[in-house]
């Protein structure tokens, strides 16, 4: 897991404050910044939300959430390389129905995912997957201006640099953020990234394919009726 914090000013340092201080706001409050209620059970934290970004069919027998930072290098790994095969095999194929949510871990992957939720939403994940597969031009200490950085990388995703500002100060989808964060640390103690969720069975850490295959294919068998 990589929890770097960095300081890059400007509107990206916006998206520090207000996740980094809003938590402490929001997390005793009933309804969040962002509109909506915040979930005070694991069910109804795991349960469909309105801005979900999802994959496959919501009456597939498999639920599974996904809470991920894209500057997370073990987050990119599953998405590389474990997440394409599930695609085809399960999710492509009504079994498994796939959400994946922000919890980023500091203020730079903040400003990945809130780039990726302003572009159209068939975009999201293509753009997620540049992320993860790029995270040493945006996400590295060795990286001078991360900010311009993540710019370059909307550029190419077809969003102008007015636009990816105005993304990166976009205060309804800080607070959303904050929600999600607030509710997988009190609701569902996710301690790092990513944390899966497989119909509410957690899994801490990035699952193999073979292994998550193997999981799958057990509780597709418990669906069946005997």
């Amino acid at each position: 897991m990589n929890n770097r914090v960095l300081t890059i000013g400007g509107l990206l340092a916006l998206v520090a404050v207000v996740i980094g201080a809003a938590v402490y706001i929001f997390m005793t409050a009933d309804k969040g910044a962002g509109g909506t209620a915040i979930a005070s059970t694991v069910e109804e934290a795991l349960a469909p939300k309105p801005d979900d970004i999802w994959l496959g069919d919501p009456n597939a027998p498999i639920k599974m959430v996904e809470y991920a930072s894209s500057g997370c290098v073990h987050c990119a790994h599953m998405a590389l390389q474990t997440m394409p095969k599930v695609k085809e095999n399960y999710i492509d194929k009504g079994l498994v129905y796939y959400v994946l949510r922000d919890f980023p871990l500091n203020n730079v992957a903040a400003g990945g995912s809130l780039i990726a939720r302003c572009l159209p939403k068939e975009k999201f994940y293509a753009f997620m997957d540049v992320l993860f597969a790029n995270q040493n031009l945006w996400h590295s200490p060795d990286v001078p201006d991360p900010k311009e950085a993540l710019i370059e990388l909307a550029r190419r995703a077809g969003l102008s640099r007015e636009q990816t500002e105005a993304c990166l100060a976009n205060k309804e989808a800080l607070a959303r953020m904050n929600e999600i964060l607030t509710e997988g640390t009190n609701v569902l103690k996710i301690q790092g990234t990513p944390t899966t969720f497989l119909n509410g069975e957690r899994f801490n850490e990035a699952i193999e394919y073979e292994a998550l295959d193997k999981k799958l294919q057990e509780l597709l068998a418990a669906k069946k009726p005997n």
